[in-house]
């Protein structure tokens, strides 16, 4: 069987960016702990704002999304790339990135059932 830690986590986190679009607003903005609480609550992974470091930084430097700085203790905006890239090959952008990205530490994602 196939462990899609990753994939869970970055479609919860484009979820949140188109979201967020669909409302209104241009792109996300938030703080990693923040996307980390939210996606710790749709994906039911233990996800930590290190997590979304991680994700984030690894997102930007696939050419997936684009981050803008809010700067130190302030939120960042987070966009994707689809608009820019066209959608066909946004997606594709998306599964060749999952093909090879493994999140560091990604054991830490799982959550810890006290009463197994």
């Amino acid at each position: 069987m196939r462990d899609d830690l990753e994939a869970l986590l970055l479609h919860a986190f484009i979820d949140l960016i188109q979201e967020r679009k669909a409302a209104g607003r241009r792109e996300l903005v938030a703080t990693h702990e923040t996307i980390a609480n939210w996606l710790a609550d749709r994906t039911g992974l233990a996800v930590t704002p290190r997590h979304v470091q991680y994700l984030t930084l690894a997102l930007r430097d696939g050419q997936i999304i684009d981050v803008g700085g809010g700067g130190i203790g302030r939120p960042n905006s987070y966009d994707t790339r689809e608009a820019a890239m066209g959608t066909e090959a946004f997606w594709d952008q998306v599964d060749a990135f999952l093909m090879v990205w493994r999140m560091p530490n990604r054991e830490s994602l799982r959550r810890v059932d006290p009463g197994a």
